[in-house]
């Protein structure tokens, strides 16, 4: 079972959520500081393109466009949307939690599969991208209840990559609970758009290194 103590710092990590307009030499990495012990705002800044951030963009917006849009299962029919942050650098999936768990439940469903599947591309060449899973849900139950509910669900998303055979070196789930909504949570509708998983698909240190010789290719 991966360790998930970073999911309870997620106090942490709301100032990632104005990553747009943070430049990610602020977060520069430190060559003494594992990803693992990252918070999420510093594993989401932890690489500056530099001079190589305009080819980046380039190609996650193909990525985006290319493979992500044209997806058949990460559609806006199953509510799901594909963004782009920090500078159009980092891309963002968000999947409703009910596409993959059932009612306060913290086992993936079956068709839980085609919604992740898509996402084990971004893992095959290590540090090609860092990968966080970032589990959300609404404002209802007990302060523990939301937190141990986002605990799980982000160990059973860890888990379900690990047991798929794919490296997960650079796969990093984060526990959010009720802290940031998307919209209020004053109606049924409402609830159920908090309560998802963003994917974050973070240019790694490989893809700069590729970038720096002029290609990006997976």
């Amino acid at each position: 079972m991966r360790n998930l103590w970073r999911t309870l710092s997620r106090r942490i990590a709301l100032i990632a959520f104005g990553i747009a307009a943070v430049a990610p030499q602020a977060f520069a990495q430190k060559s003494d500081v594992p990803l693992e012990e990252m918070s999420f705002a510093e594993i989401v800044n932890s690489v500056d393109l530099g001079k190589q951030a305009d080819l980046v963009r380039t190609f996650q917006e193909r990525e985006a466009s290319n493979v992500l849009l044209k997806n058949r299962t990460l559609t806006e029919a199953n509510g799901c949307t594909v963004d782009a942050i920090r500078n159009r650098e980092v891309l963002v999936v968000t999947i409703p939690a009910q596409k993959l768990f059932g009612p306060n439940q913290i086992e993936l469903l079956d068709q839980a599969d085609k919604f992740l599947d898509p996402f084990r591309r971004y893992l095959k060449e290590p540090d090609m991208y860092r990968v966080l899973l970032v589990m959300h849900t609404d404002n209802t139950g007990s302060e523990a209840y939301r937190e141990d509910i986002t605990v799980q669900r982000a160990e059973a998303l860890a888990d379900w990559f690990d047991k798929s055979g794919i490296d997960t070196e650079y796969l990093f789930p984060f526990a959010m609970s009720d802290d940031i909504p998307l919209v209020a949570n004053d109606s049924f509708e409402n609830r159920a758009r908090n309560r998802r998983l963003e994917i974050y698909l973070v240019p790694g240190e490989k893809m700069l290194e590729k970038a720096k010789k002029g290609r990006i290719a997976l």
